[in-house]
């Protein structure tokens, strides 16, 4: 290669002749013009390596999150509201019918014949057979989302049971369905292990080793409490079962373009859901003592401190601070007998820093 490259450069070389005394000059001129050129190119990509590509960094940003409370034989946190659980709950799983099930249609009628017994369909409804009723259903079924049973069954059981007797069997059984989907999806969410808030790669840098800590020092949290009514006693009493000191958890990555939204969920401690769970309980206890310490709760308060550390691709640590705002309120709905409570976790910018 070598050889070739000066075979060819050769070629191109002056030959000196007093016609033209200025070739060798020419050609000299053109090599160390190039060569300046190179190291300028050169100097340029290192100058923007160092200043620009080097300098890029990762900013992680935790960002507002809503919760959903539930009181129904026993309190639990989950992120998505009763509408949407049950709304995802009957769009995935198919319906499922055990030998159980059958005694819920041999009600259905026994309810509708004492609805109507003084009207003619009080009869027709008497002749309903609930086995064969059940096993219609479970045909019309088959295979289904409930979701997609619900049209069936309006579609058609009135095919099978005319005069108008169809549509009120079905009335009736969606709403069986509706009370059987609402207590599978809200069981299966009083289950999981944890609820999420979601942290955001709003820099431009990829953050590694990612730690958050929560810290309730200041005692923000205490203060709260006592303008809720907690007494000295009812405040260590809460606080034998689960500890408030910093709490420190290790989370996952957040790479740039291994997802759309450049964001990683990181699981709410279970102390901070306890602790809010006994404000929710404090808060009931107020309603029925009918005090004015719930006011307490009619705006943000700040509960904790939160600290988010991270590391760069180069090695470099970085540290964010942010107060921790809360804020719960009742939404009035009791549907199903699931008493609900919406509540929000805040995450403001702060100057303050963890001392250990």
């Amino acid at each position: 290669m070598v050889i070739g490259f000066l075979a060819n450069a050769s070629l191109y070389i002056p030959v000196p002749s007093l016609a033209n005394v200025n070739a060798w000059l020419g050609f000299f001129g053109s090599i160390i013009g190039a060569g300046i050129a190179g190291l300028v190119t050169l100097w340029g990509i290192e100058y923007t390596i160092k200043n620009t590509l080097l300098n890029i960094k990762p900013v992680i940003r935790p960002v507002r999150t809503d919760f959903f409370l539930y009181d129904n034989q026993g309190i639990f946190v989950t992120e998505k509201s009763r509408t949407i659980l049950v709304k995802e709950f009957s769009e995935k799983e198919k319906v499922y019918f055990s030998e159980i099930d059958k005694f819920d249609y041999s009600i259905i009628i026994n309810e509708l014949i004492e609805e109507y017994q003084d009207r003619k369909w009080g009869d027709v409804f008497a002749q309903v057979d609930a086995d064969n009723l059940f096993e219609e259903v479970k045909r019309i079924c088959k295979l289904r989302t409930y979701e997609e049973a619900f049209s069936n069954i309006l579609n058609k059981l009135p095919e099978k049971y005319s005069d108008g007797v169809g549509e009120k069997l079905a009335e009736k059984i969606q709403e069986n369905f509706r009370r059987k989907i609402v207590y599978e999806a809200m069981n299966e969410a009083k289950h999981r292990s944890f609820v999420f808030f979601w942290l955001y790669n709003v820099g431009a840098g990829n953050a590694i080793d990612i730690r958050i800590e929560w810290d309730f020092t200041r005692n923000q949290h205490k203060k709260f409490c006592e303008e809720l009514g907690f007494s000295e006693d009812e405040y260590r009493q809460m606080l034998k079962n689960f500890s408030l000191d910093h709490i420190a958890i290790a989370e996952a990555d957040i790479m740039l373009n291994t997802n759309s939204d450049n964001k990683v969920k990181a699981f709410v401690p279970n102390e901070v859901i306890l602790f809010i769970k006994h404000l929710y309980k404090k808060s009931i206890e107020n309603q029925k003592e009918n005090n004015a310490n719930n006011n307490a709760l009619v705006s943000e308060r700040e509960i904790s401190l939160l600290k988010v550390s991270y590391t760069d691709i180069h090695g470099q640590d970085h540290f964010e601070y942010y107060d921790v705002i809360f804020k719960m309120s009742p939404t009035f709905d009791d549907s199903y007998n699931y008493k609900e409570q919406h509540f929000y976790l805040k995450f403001n910018k702060s100057d303050r820093k963890i001392i250990h």
